[in-house]
């Protein structure tokens, strides 16, 4: 019996020529990244599945037996045409490499293996786009890279995750960029005053920890940003570089052509530190997107008046997105005269702390919005209610300004 199914599974691959290309794709990889990576491209002959294969193997090593000019080569044109991920990238073969054609270099997650960060980019001269996510360096702990270069003269877009910036800070980085349009840094720890000095940068997206800000970034359209932790004592709360006491006039208030803004409640409660301004030097004409999230807590009663600074000062606002707060500030008298309503198009409540408060926001944006079109309201937090019914049907029964509003569950 055995022999016949044997001589049947014989005959049956006998009949399939093509077999390899019949193999599942899982089978492949896990063939692939058994073989030396010279090895791995040379299976592309082997049919038309294997053909670029090679291309989605997420570990790359290049070794000793390929001379310095091979590997320049090889390493160029395996990562212009890579696709996937890069878990592991191996390079020992030489002292000095340099990927004279790549544009855009990611590695997140990535594991590097007898070379540096700082060799790799340095030999990149036409390099564009830097993604560093969740780095692992020879030697180095994960999460933890050590970054000495002095910047990148054509980068536009650069992103860095988890880095541990050693003997250089942010601005020197962002200074060396002179390009730079599009800046993420996430889990950073910035002792001092975080300087950001950038002419042509239009994105900036912040998440870490900070004493004080700075923004030099007059063409900055869109502004991103999310404190981790508050300084811990007035001193560390001190002035920011340019002594100016008000944070809004160092840092909100010098994006004069800012379109999108999004920023938690802790940057919301540090902007509120020294004074709020009730007018602000400048206006936001072209600020048409919020997203804020307020707490609403007694001791953030600061960063809600924060937030209504910058409302005040934004006449063009289309999306407003927010947790509302249980502080009851929209009923009272120094918020409704605020210009942003008279664009208004769209709110979007991504939380609320209790009905009472949320009832309140609605009523006062059904009946203060004349251009109103939606406000959307989390379901989520309405099936957690004793009484969701009862909370539906008072939400129905508000007046509405503008005929075309409707309120939209998520």
């Amino acid at each position: 019996m055995d022999g016949h199914q044997s001589q049947k599974s014989r005959t049956d691959f006998e009949l399939n020529p093509d077999f390899l290309s019949s193999m599942p794709s899982e089978i492949i990889t896990n063939i692939l990244v058994k073989l030396p990576f010279k090895e791995a491209v040379r299976t592309s002959i082997l049919s038309s599945k294997w053909k670029y294969s090679w291309a989605s193997i997420p570990n790359l090593a290049f070794k000793r037996y390929m001379t310095e000019s091979e590997i320049i080569r090889a390493v160029d044109n395996a990562l212009l045409v890579h696709q996937g991920p890069i878990l592991k990238f191996e390079l020992d073969c030489c002292q000095h490499v340099g990927f004279k054609l790549l544009h855009n270099l990611s590695l997140c997650g990535c594991q590097l293996l007898g070379i540096t960060i700082e060799k790799i980019v340095s030999g990149c001269p036409l390099l564009e786009g830097l993604k560093v996510f969740d780095f692992v360096e020879h030697g180095c702990l994960h999460g933890c890279l050590v970054i000495r270069l002095q910047g990148f003269k054509l980068l536009h877009n650069l992103s860095l995750c988890g880095c541990q910036l050693l003997g250089i800070t942010i601005e020197k980085i962002v200074s060396g960029c002179p390009l730079l349009e599009g800046l993420k840094v996430f889990d950073f720890v910035e002792h001092g005053c975080l300087v950001i000095r950038a002419p042509k940068l239009i994105r900036l997206h912040l998440e870490g920890v900070f004493t004080n800000l700075l923004l030099e970034t007059p063409k900055l359209i869109s502004l991103r940003i999310f404190l981790f932790e508050l300084p811990h004592s007035d001193q560390d709360f001190g002035l920011a570089n340019d002594g100016c006491k008000s944070k809004f006039l160092s840092t909100i208030s010098a994006l004069p052509h800012i379109e999108e803004l999004k920023i938690g409640a802790l940057f919301c409660e540090y902007l509120a530190s020294g004074s709020i301004p009730k007018k602000l030097p400048v206006t936001f004409h072209h600020l048409k997107k919020i997203l804020v999230f307020l707490d609403g807590t007694s001791k953030e009663v600061d960063a809600v008046d924060a937030a209504l600074c910058i409302f005040r000062n934004a006449p063009n606002l289309k999306k407003l997105c927010l947790t509302v707060p249980s502080l009851l500030i929209w009923e009272e008298q120094r918020i409704t005269s605020i210009p942003f309503l008279k664009q208004l198009e769209v709110v979007k409540v991504l939380g609320f702390e209790d009905v009472v408060s949320m009832l309140a926001f609605a009523k006062f944006i059904l009946s203060t919005a004349p251009q109103l079109q939606k406000l959307i309201i989390d379901k989520d937090y309405i099936n957690e209610l004793d009484d969701g019914m009862g909370f539906l049907m008072k939400l129905a029964s508000l007046s509405r300004l503008s005929s075309k509003a409707v309120i939209v569950f998520f």
